[in-house]
Parts: structure tokens; sequence; C-alpha cells
């Protein structure tokens, strides 16, 4: 993946894959929220996008969504808790590498498989990697990228994860919005 900016990133994203006509958040950031901190680039994301999915199998989370399944202090919440007393062996020798924890994860995303895109929160926000878990299996692959930039390699094929479908992305992808968010 190529190492690029939020702005080109995010212009990039919705040239390959069309916004909604409207998110349905109300400015920039969306709902109000208990997690610390949200990258500013997450937030104009979500007021682009909105809480949804990605070619019907990558999710995206906003802070405050209303469904507590795509609220992402609700979703950190969760992760945090299932990660307690595990041994997380893989994970954690990924998260070493950043001087983490799974504490340290913020759950920005999922995907149709239970699979976790999570921001590893060490270091200004705008420059937190991404670490994509693997469901039960947890193997994780690391994204040094904004959400917005991880988004748009997975779409565009230029990351490529082994445990994603071997369908995904579509060559056409679209986003479709949670009528529950």
């Amino acid at each position: 993946m190529t190492d690029v900016n939020f702005e080109e990133a995010m212009s990039r994203l919705t040239v390959l894959c069309p916004p909604p006509p409207h998110s349905g958040l109300a400015g920039e950031s969306g709902f109000e929220s208990d997690v610390a901190s949200v990258p500013a680039s997450h937030r104009k994301l979500v007021a682009t996008y909105g809480t949804g999915c990605f070619d019907e199998f990558l999710w995206i989370f906003a802070e405050g969504a209303p469904n507590g399944q795509l609220d992402i202090a609700e979703r950190t919440r969760l992760l945090h808790a299932n990660f307690r007393d595990k041994g997380l062996h893989e994970l954690n020798q990924v998260l070493r590498e950043y001087r983490a924890a799974p504490h340290d994860l913020v759950q920005w995303g999922g995907t149709d498989n239970a699979d976790i895109l999570a921001w590893i929160t060490k270091g200004e926000p705008e420059v937190w990697p991404t670490v994509i878990i693997q469901a039960g299996q947890l193997r994780a692959v690391v994204c040094s990228a904004s959400s917005t930039a991880t988004i748009l390699a997975l779409l565009d094929g230029s990351l490529r994860v082994p445990f994603f479908p071997s369908d995904f992305p579509d060559l056409r992808p679209e986003f479709s919005t949670n009528p529950y968010a």
C-alpha cells in the first residue's frame, strides 16, 4: 500500500466508492462519545459516509452511534472484555512492536466474518496504525495508515488480508448505510 495523506485517500475513496447522498450524521463528528480520542480523519470519513458497510463486508463505526453494534465506544468495551485474560500470543507479538497491549486498542470497524479493525492508540491519533485481527484465530495484519486510507487500500486491492474472502473487494465496491444507525 502506498502512503497517502488523508485528503488524497478520501478523494480516491469517494471516486472508487461514492458515498451515499446523505450520510445522516450531522456535522463533522457525528455523535458524542466517551472514547478518549477519535482521529479527526475518521470523523470526516463518518461525516461523508455515515455508519454502514463497504462492499457488503466491511463495516465502519462512529462515536456515539445509536446502534451499539456500530458505536466505537461500545465495540471497544466489548473488545477489551473479550480479550481480558485470554492468551493472545500472535496478537500480543504484533502489539509488542508498538509497545501496546490489547487494552490500547480502539475498534473502529469490523467485517461480516467478525474480524476486527482497531487502532493501536500509541502516539498522536492521526498516525495511529490499524490492526486487522482475524476472528477466532487472532492472526493480525497491521496497516500504518488512517482508517480512510486503510479502507481505500482494502477496496483498491493494494492491501490484501490473507484471511479476508477471495471475492473481496468487488471490482465496483458500494457503500450501504445502516438503516439502524
